[in-house]
């Protein structure tokens, strides 16, 4: 709760970035974002930017309803920052809208704040770089290499892996929903140089079987890629790298052609899939790599992969992989006695929507949302 006069609101009390980064939470320009309020594109932009223009406590409050914002966001009181758009590993970043990536820079940070406020009430798995030989950039097997000994690494063997979105969050990666679905943003992920701690976001509009090999892909970028700077990241090898490092981790080679039917062909591929639980595109992709299968048939596959629509509709799909942290956390936290939820999200500087978007839902899987009946006057 936070004490101000009710007339005028010193603006050194609030930090006016945060209200920039209010805005591009909801993608808006500053002419959305001045319509929004119902104010002129001038004073939009005072508030946006003149430190010396004091906000007062109704154009604070109007920014927070309208923007669906709690005040408490507006205060930087844990010198949280967003993550730098240098250190964000996109797939084919040039095709994404700026006001995506900003957006998608805005929330990570209420990604690093709900992170933060369970750190430190509760003691949460930490990540810590797995010691990996990492061999010269110039061996073809480099990427092989690190996902298999990460797997030795992580005592995981050669077998399919049943969530890997649950693996992670073992080891100490902080994985959350993307805010939106949108066709130019899978996943992405980051490295947080403040508290050392790779953060990782999916979109549950995907496949299950592409989320599963998304977050293995953005899991080898984190294993990978730590050191590689803005340059670098339109790099179409460090794409590569990742996809290589996705598929050798969910499907080693090993085991992957120990256990694949004798004969190769569409339907024995769509049955075969299941056991590892990825893509038909990714299973025929596979064995084109491993070389069980020549370039004609991997070609002639792709082609009727996509005649049939199994591009766009999975055949024979797997299951959700399901972040199971965050619902475990919330039932820790709810068993204290002086928990409260909205306290939670007011603590934290975050509203119930966003909460449960990042989260999976958490909240509304601990407690469903009821909203507060209306009472209306009978004459």
């Amino acid at each position: 709760m936070y004490l101000v006069d009710q007339k005028s609101f010193v603006s050194a009390n609030v930090d006016r970035h945060r209200i920039r980064l209010a805005k591009d939470l909801r993608r808006l320009s500053i002419k959305e974002f001045s319509n929004l309020l119902e104010c002129s594109d001038s004073k939009a932009k005072k508030i946006l930017n003149d430190d010396a223009h004091d906000i007062s406590l109704t154009d604070l409050e109007n920014i927070s309803i309208k923007l669906n914002v709690p005040i408490s966001f507006f205060y930087n009181h844990d010198s949280l920052l967003p993550v730098d758009r240098g250190q964000i590993f996109y797939c084919l970043m040039a095709r994404i809208k700026a006001e995506y990536r900003t957006s998608n820079e805005a929330y990570s940070l209420l990604a690093k704040k709900i992170n933060y406020y369970f750190e430190s009430k509760l003691s949460l798995p930490k990540f810590t770089m797995p010691e990996i030989e990492v061999f010269e950039y110039d061996r073809s097997d480099i990427v092989q290499n690190v996902a298999n000994n990460l797997r030795a690494s992580w005592g995981l063997g050669i077998q399919p892996i049943p969530n890997i979105v649950a693996l992670m969050e073992l080891k100490g990666i902080k994985v959350f929903r993307l805010p939106f679905n949108n066709k130019e943003v899978d996943a992405l992920s980051f490295y947080d140089e403040q508290t050392g701690t790779p953060f990782v976001f999916l979109s549950d509009g995907k496949s299950n079987e592409r989320q599963r090999f998304d977050a293995a892909h953005e899991l080898g970028h984190i294993i990978l890629h730590k050191d590689d700077r803005a340059e670098k990241i339109l790099n179409r090898t460090i794409e590569a790298e990742a996809d290589n490092f996705a598929s050798e981790f969910l499907m080693p080679r090993k085991s992957f052609e120990s256990l694949r039917p004798k004969h190769l062909s569409i339907q024995s591929m769509i049955e075969y899939k299941h056991v590892w639980r990825t893509s038909l595109k990714a299973v025929n992709y596979r064995c084109h790599k491993l070389k069980l299968i020549s370039d004609w048939i991997y070609k002639s596959n792709s082609i009727n992969i996509n005649s049939l629509g199994y591009h766009l509709n999975e055949p024979n799909p797997t299951y959700q992989d399901q972040s199971l942290i965050f619902q475990k956390i919330l039932k820790v936290l709810s068993s204290e006695p002086n928990f409260s939820s909205e306290k939670m999200l007011e603590q934290i500087g975050i509203s119930r929507d966003d909460f449960n978007l990042l989260t999976f839902d958490a909240l509304d899987k601990l407690e469903p949302y009821k909203p507060k009946s209306k009472l209306y006057l009978v004459e």
